[in-house]
């Protein structure tokens, strides 16, 4: 790979970590602000349990629901104008959210919370952009390993998103403090895409047609493309079963061992450095050896298995235990599917075909957080997690049970 493609994959990196870092700071603060009336920084005094459960689903869902609308007519869009120019926008309106999130706690105002998750989530289509512009600069073969720099960026900004976020708000006592610094990194972002990144993306004549309800079409899109239906509904699934654990694992570490702001984000640290070497080291043996749908076949399993676990672990220090078990596997099943859905389209559609997938997460990630409030609110904290077991486990089944002919 030649000097020009390594600076911008670099900077692309580069990008979606600053990114991940900001987004990852909201992880500690909701569960404690929501769902621990202990807390002097609890906002719902008044509320049930099960109404602060599904107050915390909701705030998680509106940032999915908004990108289930944003974020494939962004995709889109940078097929038609270029990467550079969307990325521009989704970070000035990511950053502003951050700091509108901060506003929300000082005043205790549920109504800018959710103003603020509502733009963050239009405005987040940073990761579907970022994933077409590595396509545009990548060779068919190279997919996998460069998609696993998203990963990296990824396991990175889950170790020091969610741990500064928790040690930012236990140093200052203030839980707002690490939306101020996250919007500090927005600005730095903005700033390095600016300066920094060349534009991937130069084929533009494709004519392209938008609509508010994009995601609603590309949803239908999916499901009509008989080649590549049985990915998009694995990967659905496989969201969906991920954003049950993700939405409520803070929560279940205050209600069951009594974590903190800081000891959530350790926890959260300690699974992105367990992506980060999945990442950069396992995923690059691995893909040498075996194709995605191998990889797949076992790390779907593993990743279901150990949702299935967490709930019923009987002592903190196990948790870390199972830590491997999971983040290693869901490492490798994000840089497979992506891998697979790529190939499956032209290089002209690559924004479009990640807008698609993007959709289909974004939808999960509107939807299982209000089921997953609502069923923990009312059948206990469990439910999230076995639940969530068992849609990845349906992502496996249709992958590899009722589509055994090799797809894509």
């Amino acid at each position: 790979m030649n000097t020009k493609k390594n600076q911008t994959l670099f900077a692309l990196f580069l990008t979606l970590l600053l990114d991940m870092i900001g987004i990852g700071m909201i992880i500690p603060i909701i569960p404690i602000i929501f769902t621990d009336p202990s807390s002097p920084n609890f906002l719902l005094t008044g509320y049930s349990q099960a109404e602060q459960y599904i107050v915390s689903g909701a705030i998680t869902a509106i940032f999915g629901i908004m990108q289930f609308i944003g974020a494939p007519i962004l995709g889109e869009l940078s097929d038609v104008y270029g990467r550079k120019r969307l990325l521009i926008i989704g970070v000035g309106g990511l950053a502003f959210s951050q700091m509108l999130f901060g506003f929300g706690i000082e005043t205790a105002s549920l109504s800018l919370i959710f103003a603020s998750r509502f733009l963050a989530g239009l405005s987040g289509a940073n990761f579907s952009i970022v994933q077409a512009a590595i396509v545009d600069i990548s060779e068919p073969h190279e997919r996998v390993k460069n998609f696993g720099l998203i990963g990296a960026a990824f396991g990175i900004g889950f170790i020091f998103g969610p741990t500064l976020g928790g040690w930012i708000a236990r140093a200052a006592q203030n839980p707002a403090a690490p939306f101020w610094f996250a919007g500090l990194i927005g600005i730095a972002n903005l700033m390095l895409i600016t300066y920094f990144l060349k534009e991937t993306h130069h084929d533009r004549t494709t004519e392209h047609h938008f609509h508010i309800l994009k995601g609603i079409r590309n949803i239908r899109t999916a499901f009509r493309d008989a080649d590549a239906r049985p990915l998009y509904l694995s990967s659905f699934l496989y969201s969906s079963g991920f954003t049950f654990f993700t939405s409520f694992i803070g929560i279940f570490l205050v209600n069951r061992f009594s974590f903190d702001e800081a000891s959530i984000g350790t926890f959260f640290g300690i699974i992105g450095a367990w992506s980060i070497f999945t990442q950069i080291f396992i995923l690059r043996v691995l893909s040498k050896k075996y194709s995605e749908r191998a990889i797949l076949r076992w790390s779907f399993l593993s990743v279901a298995l150990a949702i299935a676990l967490y709930p019923f672990i009987p002592e903190a220090s196990l948790l870390f235990a199972v830590m491997p078990f999971f983040s290693v596997p869901q490492g490798l099943s994000m840089a497979n599917l992506g891998s697979l859905i790529s190939k499956g389209v032209s290089k002209k559609r690559q924004g479009a075909a990640l807008g698609i997938n993007g959709s289909l997460m974004a939808l999960s990630q509107g939807i299982i957080p209000l089921l997953a409030g609502f069923g923990s609110g009312f059948f206990g904290l469990r439910i999230p997690f076995l639940i969530g077991s068992l849609f990845v486990l349906a992502a496996w089944i249709n992958l590899f049970v009722l589509n055994k002919k090799k797809t894509v």
